[in-house]
Parts: structure tokens; sequence; C-alpha cells
């Protein structure tokens, strides 16, 4: 598929999904759903702080692997990265696979083959959703029903497996890079076998913290009861099943996902769709309108667009 057809096909499903979150919004959202005193509005405001905060320690994250490389960038140039990676994984067809691509292409003109960085920051953050995930399932399994137990535990040793996987290729890129062809090697960029330090988990961690408080405080919000562990296997599974090849950041699957994890807490579907919506604008819409914007200006001070 070419960039051209991924870039209309994209344009596409967004306008479809506008479409769909608006008859959604008007089928099931009653603004007297909110509990809180301060209403919708100073929801979606501390909500979109705490997005931008996941989105900057992202940032942070791959701004750490181009430091490791010999590079140097800012935070800001960091973060501006970080929203244009963040807008290519959510507007594209499978666009999380060219997220390091976009971050790279952002912080170009100050430092050059940082996609190796971007796929370390990139991994680094799906293996924590996904032990996030497994630990939500070990945990929610604890007080779980006799049935359930085995399936839960099961599955979340599989989570862990899986994210222990994805975490030893993050960090060891170096050897991976010597394995590449030369030319995709020159295209990729440095890459260096970095240990995830204490920093790494301080920007990794709390992006996943903010992101899972985000999805809290909507459900608290909309008077949704859910303990902390079933948010945050909630917010994985959700992610999880965003990464499912198909459509852009997962449209349809993150929203499925989260409906149906709410519905195994035993929230009524009808009763999700709402609140579900709300955490999608936050989590899904504001990043990817702010990172076109950021893309747009960044494109705009290129040498093609001068050209």
């Amino acid at each position: 598929m070419s960039a051209e057809t991924r870039r209309r096909l994209g344009i596409a499903v967004a306008g479809l999904a506008v479409v769909a979150y608006a008859v959604a919004f008007a089928v099931f959202f009653d603004p007297s759903q909110v509990d809180l005193s301060w209403g919708l509005l100073g929801v979606l405001v501390v909500a979109s702080g705490l997005q931008a905060l996941a989105v900057w320690l992202f940032g942070e994250l791959f701004r750490q692997g181009v430091d490791a490389i010999g590079g140097r960038i800012s935070s800001a140039l960091g973060f501006k990265a970080a929203l244009v990676g963040s807008s290519v994984a959510r507007l594209l067809p499978a666009g999380g696979a060219m997220t390091p691509v976009a971050m790279a292409w952002a912080v170009r003109p100050y430092a050059r083959g940082t996609s190796g960085a971007a796929m370390r920051a990139t991994a680094l953050n799906y293996a924590g959703l996904i032990f996030l995930t497994g630990a939500g399932l070990l945990l929610y399994s604890i007080d779980a029903p006799a049935d359930q137990v085995l399936p839960l535990r099961i599955t979340a040793a599989v989570a862990f497996l899986v994210g222990a996987a994805v975490l030893a290729v993050a960090t060891h890129l170096g050897a991976l890079g010597e394995r590449l062809p030369k030319r995709i090697r020159a295209m990729v960029g440095d890459m260096v076998d970095d240990p995830v330090d204490l920093r790494s988990h301080l920007f990794l961690w709390g992006r996943v913290a903010s992101e899972v408080a985000i999805l809290a405080l909507v459900m608290w919000a909309f008077g949704v009861d859910l303990s902390l562990v079933e948010v945050m296997t909630v917010f994985g599974v959700s992610q999880i099943a965003a990464g499912i090849p198909g459509t852009p950041g997962g449209i349809g699957f993150a929203e499925a996902g989260l409906i149906g994890s709410l519905a195994f807490f035993g929230v009524d579907p009808a009763v999700a769709v709402a609140p579900v919506l709300v955490f999608r604008v936050v989590h899904y819409w504001l990043p990817a309108g702010a990172g076109l914007v950021a893309g747009t200006s960044a494109f705009l001070r290129s040498a093609e667009a001068a050209a």
C-alpha cells in the first residue's frame, strides 16, 4: 500500500469515526451522568493536562535514547517529536510502525539518525502496557471467582513473557541492528544496547500512570465504580487491542476493548459507552490533533517546504 493510499484511507476512517462518535454521543451521552460538581469541562481540563504529561514523558524517553547515541535535543523538541509520533500512530493504518520514523523526522534538523532511539522509546512503551495488563490480571485473579483464576493467571503469565521479550528487544537494539541489511541500517541510524535505568522507569511508568489516571478520572466522573486494579486491566487490554493492525490508532478495536473489558467487570455496555467516548476524545483525538499541528509546523520549517 502506497503512502498516498494510506493517507487517504486514514482520512476516510477518521472521518467515519467522527460521524460515529457524534451519533454515539447523541444516543448515549447524558450530561446528568457526570456526578462531579465541576462538571464535564473540569474533567476534560484535568484529563487533557494528564495526557499532555504522558506525551511529554514519552518525549523524555525518546530524548534519553537520543542521548545514548551521542545526540542532543531539548525537552521541548522531544515533546514535539512525541506529539508528531502520536499523531502518526493515531491517523494512519498500522501507524504504530511508523511512529519511530515520524519522531526521527521531527528532530532531523537538530539530530540525525534518531530512528533507533525512537524505536527504543516505542518498544519500551509497548512493553510497559503489556506488563501493566499482566499485573492487572494477576492481581484481579487473587479475589476472582474460582472458575476464572486459572485462565486469568495463564493469560497474565503469557503477558509477562511477551512483555519481557519486547523489553529485551528494546534494550538490545544494537545487537539487532548489526543483523540488519546495510541499507536499512543506514536508514534507521544508530542503535545501541541501552539498559533500562531508573530514569527510564520514571519516564515509562509515569507515562503509563498518567494515562491510567485519565481513565480512572473519567470513569469516576461518570459514576462507574472500578478498583485501581480493574482500571489498570481495562486500560492495558484496550491499548493492546488498539495495536491490532487495520485501522488508524485502533479506532473501533480500542473502543471495543474498553467496553468489553468494562463488561467483564460488570459494567453495563450501555452505561460504558459515554465514558469510553469521552476517554477516547482525550486519549486519542486530542493528541492526534495536537500532533497534526506540530507536524505541520515542523514541515513548514523544513528544507522540503522551503524548496
